[in-house]
């Protein structure tokens, strides 16, 4: 299955027609069709269709013999055009037609002309990411067919647009890899064949990947990871990936991105209830969305970028040599920590990637995990929580996200709620002794092993990473949250 995507001034031979109109462009729209304009009006104003936002309508001409329907979608009023909105129709066309299993495969979209590079873009990241379904384990495959779409419009020339189509192509692989990653079920996707994913990604140009086994983790002293993973049959890994532009200059900054790893978490011996550990193969979508940032990057190949993707990857089971709450777990950093609840797992192998990203001298580090139910009940399914010790690196994190219609919304470090996670036996608890601000607590237990120099902000992905509702413009499952928005924050 593929999308392919061209550029042309003018309506082609294709038989469908999909056209984006602004209220103002109704007459615009009767132009493109002399022959059938007076039946198009018609039938228009017979359905009361008013080029409302997110309002569709299909038009099957009846005497042309060279047209086979002409769909129009609404944008509403040119002064409140949404980029989000925009980018969601647009994945809502390519999702429909899987959906429908439509026999369909060429269309000509046309977009208005006030449409210049922003919103092409975003039509087009939205075209392809909307084709997407995660099929391998069905017997009907979903069977996606090629599909041929012929962009009309004067506000880019074809140089341009080639050149950001193949961009936009590539950013949403990047995106797909970590689709791939989150949907696999956790019987596959253990910590060795997520490890197997990044050295094969290690193999590209400017790329490199170095893999820490079991006993390298323990030897590295990395025990916050090893004690997490030790219950589990399936080993541990760390993974440090690294894409080193050939060209930089003085202000190109070393950035690391971290994500948490736990392939499959059922809560250890603070087992979660049956319900709660449905789903927990997603657990590792901030592992997966570093991985598809660097699945971009091996085909981007950006200038000016020193960026350093750190993966702590466990299985969080109750087994034999499981880690047990009132254990105390010394890692990397040599900080302790009081194990309250070894469902709060998450955090604990993130304080060895931060600890390792400290010792790196990185100007910015950014972390992303599924960490916290709390970050879900605060801002629901949709939108992601972030913390930061950085107005400066939260601005430009919640720019990026504006930028890729991902949703961010700053939620507060509070030194008021920081004695909840104090211990009495040792430097830190995993879990804070109050149910309240449980996303914060967890941010500040992870920012006492920043170091204070480095700017750093984490990213609660607990609710956006992982959709299974059925929504009409992309695939139940994993959403590859966090890819797009880390792109644009890296400059791309």
């Amino acid at each position: 299955m593929a999308i392919y995507i061209t550029r042309n001034n003018f309506l082609t031979t294709s038989e469908n027609k999909i056209h984006l109109c602004f209220k103002t462009d109704k007459n615009e729209l009767y132009r493109s069709y002399p022959l059938i304009k007076d039946n198009l009006a018609s039938f228009i104003d017979n359905n009361a269709f008013d080029f409302n936002n997110k309002e569709s309508i299909i038009f099957n001409p009846t005497d042309s013999s060279s047209l086979n329907s002409i769909k129009i979608l609404g944008l509403g009023e040119k002064s409140s055009l949404n980029l989000e909105s925009l980018f969601r129709l647009c994945s809502n066309i390519t999702y429909s037609l899987i959906n429908s299993k439509s026999s369909l495969t060429s269309f000509d979209i046309v977009l208005p002309k006030i449409f210049k590079k922003d919103e092409i873009e975003k039509i087009l990241l939205g075209l392809y990411y909307g084709h997407y379904y995660f099929d391998k384990y069905k017997s009907k495959k979903m069977e996606l067919q090629n599909l041929n779409f012929n962009i009309i419009t004067k506000g880019i020339n074809s140089s341009n647009f080639d050149k950001l189509n193949e961009k936009c192509s590539q950013i949403i692989d990047g995106v797909n890899m970590t689709r791939l990653l989150v949907n696999e079920q956790p019987e596959v996707l253990s910590p060795k064949e997520l490890a197997n994913y990044a050295t094969n990604i290690g193999k590209s140009k400017n790329i490199t990947c170095k893999i820490f086994d079991e006993k390298a983790i323990v030897k590295n002293k990395m025990l916050g990871i090893w004690n997490v993973g030790k219950g589990s049959a399936k080993p541990p890994r760390f993974i440090h990936l690294v894409y080193k532009s050939k060209l930089k200059n003085k202000k190109t900054k070393k950035i690391a991105l971290i994500g948490k790893g736990m392939t499959y978490d059922s809560g250890g011996l603070s087992l979660k209830p049956a319900d709660y550990m449905v789903t927990m193969k997603m657990d590792m979508a901030g592992a997966g969305c570093v991985m598809g940032v660097f699945e971009s990057l091996s085909k981007l190949q950006p200038n000016n970028l020193e960026v350093h993707g750190l993966i702590p990857s466990a299985e969080n089971m109750p087994g034999p040599d499981a880690y047990r709450p009132d254990d105390i777990v010394s890692g990397l950093s040599g900080k302790t920590i009081e194990v309250i609840n070894t469902d709060a797992e998450g955090r604990v192998i993130l304080s060895d990637a931060i600890e390792y990203a400290n010792r790196l001298k990185v100007d910015e580090m950014v972390d992303l995990a599924t960490l916290t139910g709390a970050c879900m009940v605060a801002l629901g399914n949709y939108t992601a929580g972030l913390f930061s010790n950085s107005k400066k690196l939260t601005d430009k994190l919640l720019s990026a996200s504006h930028k890729s219609c991902e949703k961010l919304w700053e939620l507060p470090l509070d030194e008021d709620l920081r004695p909840s996670i104090d211990s009495n036996i040792a430097d830190v608890k995993n879990s804070a002794s109050t149910r309240y601000g449980g996303a914060t607590t967890a941010a500040m237990f992870l920012q006492f092993f920043v170091d204070p120099k480095i700017q750093w902000s984490h990213i609660d992905i607990a609710g956006p990473a992982y959709i299974d509702s059925k929504r009409n413009w992309l695939a139940p499952g994993a959403t590859g949250f966090g890819v797009m928005t880390l792109l644009k924050y890296l400059g791309i």
